[in-house]
């Protein structure tokens, strides 16, 4: 299953800046499996109870929502080096990292924000290994991503 989820966030994430409207299409179909798939392996690791799984989906659904305009942001700085590189000025470099540092500080936040809301609904315990299997899953697109994203010329 990490095998196709890892290709699943590698179609979603790259080849954006050159797709035509039904390579958006596609893109858009991905996007929503990747969405399935990692909900599939939340489910799949996270034991909750009926009344508990009653109050987290909801709230999980609501998360990620959040957190898809920050992948949408990362996409765009993604396909945004890709067209640039080689040829990329420090302005441009800047302006990059400028964007990286404040995806990742409006995650940080987003995550902290959440904390305190999926502990209404589910004991410290779970909400921890929810985070785990988060940070998990985020590992495995940051690896892949940085198998296959080139450093800076």
């Amino acid at each position: 299953m990490r095998r196709a989820f890892c290709t699943l966030v590698l179609l979603a994430m790259v080849g954006v800046s050159t797709a035509t409207a039904q390579d958006r299409a596609d893109i858009e179909v991905t996007r929503q499996q990747l969405h399935a798939d990692r909900q599939a392996i939340v489910a799949a690791n996270l034991p909750l109870s009926e009344s508990q799984a009653a109050a987290f989906w909801p709230l999980y659904r609501e998360y990620r929502a959040a957190l898809a305009g920050l992948g949408d942001r990362t996409v765009a700085m993604i396909t945004g080096y890709a067209a640039k590189y080689g040829s990329l000025t420090d302005a441009d470099s800047d302006a990059m990292l400028k964007e990286f540092l404040a995806i990742q500080n409006e995650k940080l936040k987003l995550q902290s924000k959440y904390v305190d809301r999926f502990k209404k609904v589910l004991p410290g315990t779970l909400v921890t290994r929810y985070y785990q299997i988060e940070n998990k899953l985020d590992a495995i697109v940051n690896y892949e991503l940085a198998a296959e994203i080139p450093l800076v010329q």
